[in-house]
């Protein structure tokens, strides 16, 4: 006697019989031909998924070059430095549609300082991949000064990168045979616009800038981790960027070396700089201009948020810290203009560069800011003019 079927056809098993006139099951077990017809039609399945959401995202880019046309046509307002506009990204894992972004709005404007906290997933280093131009959005706009770069082709974007976008990234990614000089360098390579007496110039002016000149024939081995990140910044301002993006600035350091970056950060925001970071460091919300919550692929509020990686403890004790290197700078700050009686106009840098980097770089607040306090005080007389301090 045979063996009896023990298993039940499914609408599957019927189309495989229909198509190719054999039988599914034999014998009580899934025959060969089936389990072969079974796993080809589950492949093309998954590819018609793949072309389906490739089809999608080309009918999008196409309506949304219709409409950036459209916009530029009617005259559509740019005044902001940075525009994005119902941003969405998703991913396709296997046959999974995963959702990292689900329409963002967000504008930047020349001098702020944005950090976006938010925890691990929550999509924030998505949506600075898509603002940097590292990564193209599956629906909704990104404008850079206006133009929207969302749209551009590789080459273009790769442009948009080198010209007007600088990069920080955590793990520093300097080349590790290079000085810091050299590495602060290579943007200027590619942009082809300074004679090479004129690219070491500049490179020593940022190096000089972040407190590294005397460091600059220095490989990143002979770095610590904090020079190692202001040599990146260094770097990210070589070409003179719109905006420099910040991915996790401080997350391989210790703290204090994170606040000596941070100060570095905030002066240079003074200076007019733009950034916009990603981070899980509560202490970069007190250096920042905006700040940014995100969780599950969207902003959910804009306000300081505290408790992720700083703990009340710490925080109030490099507070502390910050409040005696301002007392001790205010002294040095004496000190200089005591050695140099006589002198109405000094540059604030030369007053700066006499004060320890281990003093300046660990302010709670600009060094500007503490010059004006002495002057407001009636400290001695004065007025600060750009970066001029005028004695009478």
């Amino acid at each position: 006697m045979s063996k009896l079927p023990e298993i039940e056809k499914t609408p599957l098993m019927e189309q495989f019989e229909e198509e190719t006139g054999k039988l599914s099951i034999w014998n009580g077990e899934l025959s060969n031909d089936f389990k072969k017809w079974q796993k080809k039609k589950k492949q093309e399945e998954i590819k018609q998924i793949k072309e389906d959401i490739l089809s999608q995202s080309r009918l999008e880019k196409k309506k949304m070059k219709k409409e950036s046309k459209e916009e530029k046509v009617v005259g559509r307002d740019y005044d902001h430095l940075i525009v994005v506009e119902n941003l969405h990204k998703t991913y396709l894992l296997g046959t999974t549609a995963v959702a990292a972004l689900r329409g963002i709005d967000l504008t930047i404007d020349n001098g702020d300082f944005v950090d976006i906290m938010g925890p691990s997933g929550s999509g924030k280093t998505t949506l600075l991949n898509l603002i940097g131009g590292l990564d193209i959005p599956t629906r909704g706009k990104i404008f850079l000064e206006g133009r929207n770069i969302s749209m551009l082709s590789d080459n273009s974007l790769a442009e948009i990168r080198r010209e007007r976008i600088g990069f920080v990234f955590q793990f520093y990614n300097l080349l590790p045979q290079m000085t810091a000089m050299e590495n602060v360098m290579v943007p200027l390579h590619f942009s082809g616009k300074l004679s090479r007496r004129g690219k070491r110039k500049k490179a020593m002016d940022l190096l000089r800038l972040v407190g590294l000149d005397e460091r600059a024939h220095h490989t990143p081995s002979e770095l610590s981790g904090g020079e190692q990140q202001r040599v990146a910044i260094a770097r990210a301002f070589a070409n003179d960027p719109a905006i420099c993006v910040l991915d996790e600035p401080t997350g391989d350091l210790d703290s204090k070396t994170g606040v000596m970056v941070l100060n570095l950060l905030r002066d240079l925001n003074k200076r007019g700089a733009t950034f916009i970071a990603v981070s899980h460091d509560a202490a970069v919300s007190e250096f920042a201009t905006r700040v940014f919550h995100m969780r599950d692929g969207k902003l959910t509020h804009e306000g300081k948020i505290g408790g992720l990686k700083e703990t009340e403890i710490m925080q109030l004790k490099r507070r502390q810290e910050t409040e005696i290197n301002k007392e001790k700078c205010k002294s040095k700050i004496f000190q200089y203009l005591y050695a140099n009686q006589g002198k109405l106009e000094i540059p604030i840098s030369d007053i700066r560069s006499s004060i320890p980097n281990s003093i300046v770089m660990n302010l709670p607040e600009h060094f500007n800011d503490i010059l004006q306090e002495l002057i407001e005080e009636n400290n001695f007389f004065g007025k600060i003019e750009g970066e001029i301090l005028i004695l009478r």
